[in-house]
């Protein structure tokens, strides 16, 4: 009912929104080539209804990046925007990011592209991406974004992200 409802406000103003599979369930993330770190963690993060993706690096790993991945929708794959919130904290804090990138995948897992946005920070920041004119490929190739940084230094990093939504401007009538 509440999809329902928010796709009718949505019409009213001239945009529908699509959204991926469940961003909220860590299921529904691929880690498979997520992350240089050991391990990677993804949670729940409940009380800012997001979802956490936690990675440690070894001092041996110079190269260090989080990356997890998402399968997109028929309906995400005709958007012109991708709307996100998202937030990072460092362990050592403040060490910085060398990139921060939506990373577009086709269907074999091969990348097609990307799109930069700025650097999170601890708290959220509202981020949002214009694709039209953007791309270098057709959106309705790709089968999954990946949405993360590359870490300078720090030792860990907790990315935590929310609200992720796909984008249409309604045919002008």
């Amino acid at each position: 009912m509440m999809k329902k409802l928010l796709c009718l406000s949505l019409l009213a103003t001239g945009a529908m929104l699509y959204a991926t599979a469940d961003p909220l369930k860590p299921e529904n993330w691929n880690k498979q080539f997520s992350t240089s770190g050991k391990a990677l963690k993804i949670a729940h993060a409940e009380k800012e209804n997001a979802v956490r993706f936690l990675a440690s690096f070894p001092d041996s790993v110079k190269d260090r990046w989080l990356y997890p991945a998402i399968t997109l929708s028929p309906e995400d794959r005709d958007a012109d925007t991708l709307h996100f919130e998202i937030r990072a904290v460092q362990n050592p804090a403040g060490r910085g990011y060398k990139n921060t990138l939506v990373i577009f995948l086709d269907a074999k897992g091969k990348q097609l592209g990307g799109i930069t946005f700025p650097a999170p920070q601890e708290e959220y920041s509202q981020v949002t991406l214009k694709l039209d004119g953007r791309l270098k490929f057709p959106l309705s190739d790709a089968a999954s974004i990946r949405i993360g940084l590359n870490n300078r230094d720090a030792q860990e990093v907790a990315v935590f992200l929310r609200n992720i939504r796909f984008g249409k401007k309604a045919p002008a009538r």
